[in-house]
């Protein structure tokens, strides 16, 4: 799947938020109520999606994150692992007390056979213990997975759109360069046939003024009209 409809897709999610705790009723003895209090419907934990998240979390929206590549900001090492964290500084993404990567390491640790919920849930306690400590949320820690995948999204977009520019620069100069060496190779083919023939005709016309010398000259050797000894 692409970057950019992963994106869309995460950003539709639904993420299901935990029902509100019931406020606690005034005491009452039996002389005050004598008929019992009617029960409080119980409420379904309400649900919010991704974007909505975002949103409502410090830091930026969704559509606001758009880190660009830059040559000063190198993000390949030179054994060219990409450095993501440099990736999620241009874009200034605010730091997460617990963050999405802390969240995959954690249940990297829980067996992989272990149902989905109860991975949920050994999460949820995780982050409730270190919530008074931290201030970590579950809506905090969606935020940031969210906003890592947009500033991914958009500088990954910025680097592919400019080495396209860059591969339609280079193959138009390698046309070019081809075109030249092509008619670089016609002109050496062209001198080597000149070459040759004017060789050939210095060659000719040397014989001929030589034949003028070996008229004038003495009957002997070099002259081609030397007798045979």
């Amino acid at each position: 799947m692409r970057l950019d409809e992963t994106l869309r897709r995460a950003a539709g999610l639904f993420v299901e938020l935990p029902p509100e705790e019931p406020k606690e009723s005034k005491a009452w003895s039996v002389m005050d109520a004598p008929s019992p209090a009617p029960k409080k419907p119980v409420t379904a934990p309400a649900t919010r999606t991704v974007e909505q998240i975002v949103r409502d979390t410090p830091g930026p929206n969704l559509d606001e994150i758009k880190p660009t590549a830059t040559s000063s900001t190198p993000v390949i090492d030179e054994a060219g692992a990409v450095n993501f964290s440099s990736i999620y500084a241009l874009a200034a993404l605010p730091s997460s007390p617990f963050s999405a990567e802390q969240v995959l390491e954690l249940l990297a640790t829980l067996p992989a056979s272990l149902p989905i919920e109860a991975k949920r849930a050994t999460v949820n306690v995780t982050v409730n213990a270190m919530a008074k400590a931290t201030g970590v949320t579950s809506d905090a820690i969606v935020a940031d997975a969210s906003r890592k995948l947009a500033a991914l999204t958009a500088y990954a977009k910025s680097y592919a759109d400019q080495a396209t520019q860059f591969i339609t620069r280079a193959d138009a100069e390698i046309t070019a360069l081809e075109a030249e060496i092509e008619q670089k190779k016609r002109a050496i083919d062209d001198a080597k046939a000149k070459q040759t023939k004017m060789v050939q005709a210095c060659t000719a016309e040397s014989d001929r003024l030589d034949d003028v010398l070996e008229f004038f000259s003495l009957d002997v050797h070099p002259s081609k009209y030397a007798s045979n000894p």
